[in-house]
């Protein structure tokens, strides 16, 4: 058992009690199921390790739901970590062939987004870096992910920090 699943139990088991059942499962959608670390374990495990890089804090255990979207936004250095490392959202779901664009803040800076299998608990189905880290607010990143599978990306300069990002692709 994690941290991170006692806390819920704690924390989230008298909410829930009180908060009863609910059509859309919480998540205002329209019925659908929210998506969690439980169904990605693997990026779960990613965000919340702290054996390879820091935890990402800003990482709560969901995932943005943008299957059906063609192009998905992540924001690189967003609020996190003790300042502006982190990416937003950290942890999301997309479908097969979704266009990703990482897009700098101009906080926090300099920042870089790789996707190294070998650095990153050997299970990511995805390579890629957008090369040395940069500073500012107009650079951008993107990548089209063609394949089902998984992305676990970090950024070098803040890995320690836990500056991690994971992305689920049905």
């Amino acid at each position: 058992m994690t941290r991170r699943h006692l806390l819920r139990g704690v924390l989230g088991g008298s909410a829930a009690g009180l908060a009863g059942c609910s059509s859309d499962g919480g998540d205002g959608g329209d019925g659908g199921d929210s998506v969690t670390g439980d169904d990605y374990p693997v990026i779960d495990r990613w965000l919340t390790e702290t054996d390879l890089g820091g935890a990402a804090d800003n990482y709560d255990g969901t995932f943005a739901d943008e299957r059906g979207t063609d192009t998905v936004t992540v924001d690189v250095g967003a609020e996190g970590n003790g300042g502006a490392f982190a990416f937003g959202p950290a942890a999301v779901v997309v479908s097969a062939g979704t266009t990703v664009e990482w897009r700098w803040t101009g906080e926090g800076n300099p920042h870089n987004v790789e996707a190294l299998p070998e650095e990153q608990l050997g299970e990511s189905d995805y390579e890629f870096s957008s090369g040395e880290a940069e500073g500012g607010s107009g650079v951008k990143y993107t990548r089209t992910l063609e394949d089902p599978g998984i992305a676990l990306y970090h950024c070098e300069p803040h890995f320690a920090l836990g500056m991690k990002g994971g992305i689920a692709v049905e």
